[in-house]
């Protein structure tokens, strides 16, 4: 790819409102204003599965690596530890989340979530009214609860803050969610997923730095399924503590 569409590149991501160090921004265009192109990193064989089988599995609220999932709030009153636990329990019981991140340079994600820079990070676009950004916040929420009307249920605004709200040292996941009522996903056992289409559009594929796949045998998965989707390979950065595209992976647009 020419400097010139790399600089090019790179002012159209940036004037579509994402970060001027987003790691896309050499590989392929911002897709348009009203979806937000999103990363979710996983192991090479499930990232394999997905491609073949297109779809995304719903994570669950209880398997979560964060113990404080939906329950960040100041827990100094015993009525607040109950309330907030049973919110929890059904929440869990009926809503799972598609977790992603919005860029994918940062070594750690590759580490903990993509088996150590082994995996693959599929890239999505996402309409942007399905999705909530997570805030990180040094302190947990101080909640009074004393007078709702209803003392088994949360106040609605207080349940959105448990849903987006993590501790701060999490921020260098950038993460956005897609809450998926269970009922409307495709269960398989125990298990269930979301289809990839309109609201979940495949459109990046790239293998992590230590990643054994061959390149082009994952292409040659893509392509008949999803002919626009760009597959290429990361490396690590030269001057920075980033992952970034290895340029001669990556198709000439």
């Amino acid at each position: 790819m020419s400097t010139v569409a790399f600089k090019d590149n790179r002012a159209a991501w940036v004037a579509a409102g994402y970060r001027s160090d987003m790691a896309s921004v050499i590989a392929c265009p911002p897709p348009p204003a009203e979806l937000i192109r999103l990363y979710h990193l996983t192991a090479a064989d499930h990232a394999i599965s997905d491609i073949a089988l297109g779809r995304l599995k719903v994570a669950r609220f209880s398997d979560l690596n964060d113990p404080f999932e939906l329950i960040s709030v100041n827990f100094r009153e015993r009525q607040v530890r109950k309330i907030v636990r049973n919110f929890k329990s059904a929440f869990d019981a009926q809503t799972g989340l598609l977790s992603f991140s919005d860029n994918w340079s940062d070594p750690v994600l590759w580490s903990n979530y993509a088996a150590r820079h082994r995996g693959i990070c599929l890239g999505f676009n996402v309409p942007r009214n399905l999705v909530q950004q997570v805030e990180y916040q040094d302190k947990r929420i101080r909640a009074e609860l004393e007078n709702i009307e209803d003392p088994s249920r949360l106040p609605e605004d207080l349940q959105q803050l448990l849903l987006r709200t993590k501790y701060r040292h999490w921020d260098y996941e950038h993460e956005y969610r897609r809450f998926v009522p269970l009922e409307t996903a495709v269960q398989e056992g125990h298990l269930h997923f979301v289809p990839f289409g309109p609201d979940l559009e495949l459109a990046e594929v790239i293998l992590g730095t230590e990643c054994v796949l061959d390149l082009e045998g994952v292409r040659d998965l893509v392509r008949p399924r999803y002919p626009a989707v760009v597959v290429y390979k990361a490396r690590l950065a030269f001057k920075f503590f980033h992952i970034t595209p290895q340029v001669s992976t990556i198709p000439i647009l």
